[in-house]
């Protein structure tokens, strides 16, 4: 489905998502199993701005993998933040999952070469590691 046709109206890069926000993009996404996460504990998470590509100018990322910068921020990044951010602490194996989805929507939603989808997904591998502690690591949305 073309980005303008989605019926639902999805985030800029530098907006600020609360929780409510995530349930409903959460919903759109189907991340069934995300939603359940935050309606058990929906205080337990704080609010977090979406960066888009993290690490890379979403611009600049587009042009690395000749693709569509829309279709690269709005159908693999953000469906990826929101897997990272509610993703389970300590879960590694749905850590691994959404990495692998992301490669997927790379190759198939964006349509990037298998070359740059396994390097995004090396660097996400190595990037978003918990024991960092970054702003873009697995969890990042979970109160401490």
């Amino acid at each position: 489905m073309p980005i303008d046709e989605l019926k639902i109206n999805l985030p800029e890069i530098g907006e600020t998502i609360t929780t409510k926000r995530a349930l409903e993009l959460c919903k759109h996404f189907e991340l069934d199993h995300l939603i359940e996460r935050i309606n058990s504990n929906p205080s337990g998470y704080k609010e977090l701005v979406f960066d888009g590509v993290s690490v890379l100018d979403d611009k600049c990322a587009a042009a690395i993998l000749h693709v569509d910068q829309k279709t690269l921020t709005l159908k693999c990044a953000l469906p990826h933040d929101l897997r990272y951010g509610y993703g389970e602490s300590g879960n590694t194996k749905e850590r691994k999952d959404a990495d692998l989805i992301l490669k997927s929507d790379l190759l198939n939603k964006a349509k990037t070469s298998n070359f740059w989808a396994s390097i995004f997904y090396l660097s996400v591998r190595i990037g978003g590691a918990e024991f960092l502690g970054l702003s873009y690591t697995w969890a990042f949305a979970k109160k401490s």
